[in-house]
């Protein structure tokens, strides 16, 4: 029986129970759920103050000590236990790219989950930004050739890379993000039965409440649509260190609310609104919220950032726009006003994603690129 083992920071506790949820927490899940499938067995490896292994039905956790190492250097000490664990025909899976050292006497796979160093310059940028950034490119570069695969949730990544070195000297592959439940035909019908008159029209904005996912940017837009159009309804959904600020800002608008939810939850509540923004300003692969929100039967209405452009063709499954507050709201103006071409947008939206980004497709892909390893 084939042993995958992912590296990773510490998602669990020692009692096998999780620390946090988030994107890529999720995405080991799911890979976990593949695996346990395919009857291959999954070693989640991960630093801890003392040692531990908690046996699950569908995965093993071992904490490892790392000793003195520190931050992202503990990586180092988990490679090395792994490799004394694993037998020559196991997979190991580094979760985050920058978790990634060279294990040569095992097949490795490092996960990159879109670039986070394109946050938009301005006329203010100093120097020293500027410098930040070559740095931060040039740490990128050197993750790229520490595994055997580099599966990528985009090709903006592929298309940076390939600007500093030959992609033929690592496979890299393109693995979108995924879906796990889409809305029906008639399900996506009725939700868009609206008569302007008498019903509302109800936004998302599911988006970690930071300044890089353009809350900033689109916040004021939001408090003009909802003083201009009564039957517009709001909700932000996330956290983080600007819900404050939201809160405050529309604390006397009843037509705008803020929330959260699990990450189970993510479907019930994008089935219940018509369009979806994201104003994100940089670092955005092939975003869950636009997946989630296609499947869901909304209309995207999306910054033209990161992975985005290669889910959404504008004017065809949807709006991909400049990141701007002018327009955004020009655009968005417009899928209120005129319901039946956000309609038929969402709809061929809807459609677009159902092979590509379903589970079934992605779990095929993560499968095949293994076996391809291994064989």
């Amino acid at each position: 029986m084939k042993s995958i083992y992912i590296i990773y920071r510490a998602m669990f506790n020692h009692h096998g129970e999780m620390n946090v949820i988030g994107g890529i927490e999720n995405y080991i899940l799911s890979l976990i759920e593949t695996f346990e499938a395919k009857g291959w067995q999954t070693h989640i490896v991960q630093p801890a103050k003392k040692p531990f292994t908690v046996i699950k039905e569908t995965h093993t956790i071992h904490g490892i000590n790392t000793g003195w190492h520190r931050g992202n250097a503990k990586k180092y000490a988990l490679a090395k236990w792994v490799e004394t664990q694993a037998s020559s025909d196991d997979i190991v899976i580094f979760a985050t790219d920058s978790y990634a050292v060279n294990i040569k006497s095992l097949k490795t796979i490092a996960v990159q989950h879109g670039v986070s160093w394109d946050k938009p310059r301005t006329s203010q940028t100093t120097f020293m930004q500027l410098a930040s950034s070559l740095a931060n490119h040039i740490k990128y570069l050197t993750y790229t050739n520490k595994s055997n695969a580099l599966v990528c949730v985009d090709h903006n990544f592929i298309n940076w890379y390939r600007t500093w070195f030959d992609v033929k000297k690592t496979k890299v592959k393109v693995i979108y993000n995924f879906f796990h439940q889409q809305v029906s035909e008639n399900a996506f019908d009725n939700k868009w039965q609206i008569e302007p008159s008498t019903h509302s029209i109800k936004l998302i904005i599911a988006r970690r409440f930071v300044d890089y996912r353009g809350i900033a940017m689109i916040t004021p837009v939001i408090e003009q649509l909802v003083n201009t159009y009564p039957n517009l309804e709001v909700t932000f959904a996330g956290e983080g260190p600007l819900e404050d600020e939201l809160k405050t800002r529309f604390k006397n608008h009843q037509q705008v609310q803020v929330i959260q939810y699990k990450p189970e939850q993510s479907f019930e509540v994008h089935q219940a609104h018509h369009l979806a923004v994201i104003p994100t300003l940089g670092s955005e692969g092939t975003s869950l919220s636009m997946i989630e929100a296609m499947a869901a039967g909304c209309l995207v209405v999306s910054s033209n950032v990161g992975g985005l452009s290669n889910l959404i063709l504008d004017g065809h499954n949807g709006h991909l726009i400049m990141p701007d507050a002018t327009e955004f709201k020009k655009v968005l103006e417009q899928a209120i006003v005129d319901i039946e071409s956000s309609k038929k947008l969402a709809f061929q939206g809807h459609q677009s994603i159902t092979h590509v980004c379903s589970f079934g497709h992605w779990q095929q892909q993560w499968v095949g690129l293994i076996e391809d390893l291994t064989n």
